[in-house]
């Protein structure tokens, strides 16, 4: 028995008018809180067993210390998505992913998640596959960006003293298999050629400098200076959120110098008075008509960093153009193909012939 505070009685152990009471403190989301449970009009004695029969349970702050409140999953999610909203750029996107979860885990609580219940999501969405493209599975990549969302919900909730562990840390993701698609000039030289007007120079700033298609839909005439060659994107332009510089080429300010400017719109690329917001349905109809297949906006990008990287641009400085921020993130864009490796064997060929002359000659003169 601890010894005897003030009042003669254990430590942890008051009276007054009332009767016995166990006095002792808790540690609640962080604070330290004084709490006091009535035992009431009492023995002493029977007051001393229930204090000793809980006195380690108070001593390491847990004893009757207040729960924490059930958290159902739907409570996390959209308290994910006021984080979201306020700070990412992805909010749009992150609402669909969350829209999905949602109506899957619904109302159970987050404490009932486990790594099975993970594995039965997934199993459900790819039996269900795309809602706009029925009969195509749901890729490897889509549901990597589904499980990447659901961990972030609830690290959010640990974060926020909701949960004390987080129940799915061993939910691995898919092995993901990198897109290696560019365009060769002729095809694009045909996909320019059935772009409608509003169009083709997107896809042309998209080919050349491997601008983002959201930095491009939100390119604003303020943030072109066609006098240096350059657009200049701000950290808010950004999905890196760091400044950066794209040069252009004479065929680009031309291109830009011809764009029509909207009156009382800031936008660079727009179509009937409005800025243009997507360009899914017009490029995926001109890939058709260019009888172009497995070729999405985004692999423009692939094509500028792999046309740069031929040209013989350092990595460093294709990065500083694409805004690639990690050399690992960077290789998945720059695609090797059968004709890098075979100048590769050329060069490697002419090196060694140029080595073996003198030699060859020498022989020759002995």
């Amino acid at each position: 028995m601890s010894k005897p505070n003030v009042h003669g009685l254990p430590q942890h152990l008051r009276k007054d008018d009332q009767g016995y009471f166990l006095d002792f403190f808790v540690q609640e989301e962080g604070l330290k809180k004084r709490k006091r449970v009535r035992l009431g009009q009492i023995p002493l004695a029977q007051a001393k067993k229930i204090l000793v029969e809980h006195l380690r349970e108070m001593v390491v702050g847990q004893f009757m210390a207040s729960e924490k409140p059930e958290v159902t999953f739907s409570e996390a999610a959209d308290s994910f998505l006021a984080y979201s909203k306020a700070r990412k750029k992805s909010f749009k996107y992150d609402a669909q992913m969350v829209a999905l979860l949602k109506a899957f885990f619904g109302d159970r609580t987050l404490k009932s998640l486990n790594p099975d219940a993970v594995e039965a999501y997934l199993s459900q969405r790819r039996e269900a596959g795309h809602r706009s493209r029925p009969g195509l599975p749901i890729s490897g990549s889509t549901l990597n960006h589904e499980i990447a969302c659901l961990k972030c919900i609830v690290r959010r909730a640990v974060l926020n003293n909701q949960l004390d562990r987080n129940p799915i840390m061993g939910v691995r993701k898919f092995k993901e298999q990198s897109r290696d698609r560019t365009l060769t000039p002729e095809e694009y030289q045909g996909l320019l050629d059935r772009c409608p007007i509003h169009l083709r120079g997107l896809v042309q700033l998209a080919y050349w400098t491997g601008m983002r298609r959201g930095e491009i839909l939100g390119l604003r005439w303020d943030q072109v200076d066609l006098s240096a060659k350059v657009i200049l994107l701000e950290a808010a332009d950004t999905k890196t959120e760091e400044k950066r510089e794209v040069p252009l080429t004479e065929t680009l300010v031309a291109l830009l110098q011809r764009t029509p400017k909207t009156l009382g719109s800031p936008y660079v690329f727009t179509f009937r008075g409005k800025r243009i917001e997507s360009v899914k349905t017009a490029f995926g109809r001109a890939c058709r008509l260019a009888r172009i297949k497995d070729f999405r906006f985004h692999d423009l990008r692939h094509c500028a960093v792999t046309n740069l990287r031929k040209a013989g641009v350092s990595d460093t400085v294709i990065m500083s153009i694409s805004g690639h921020k990690t050399y690992a993130m960077f290789k998945r864009y720059n695609r090797i193909d059968r004709q890098d490796r075979l100048d590769a064997m050329r060069k490697s060929e002419a090196l060694n012939d140029t080595a073996m002359t003198p030699a060859l000659e020498a022989k020759v003169a002995r």
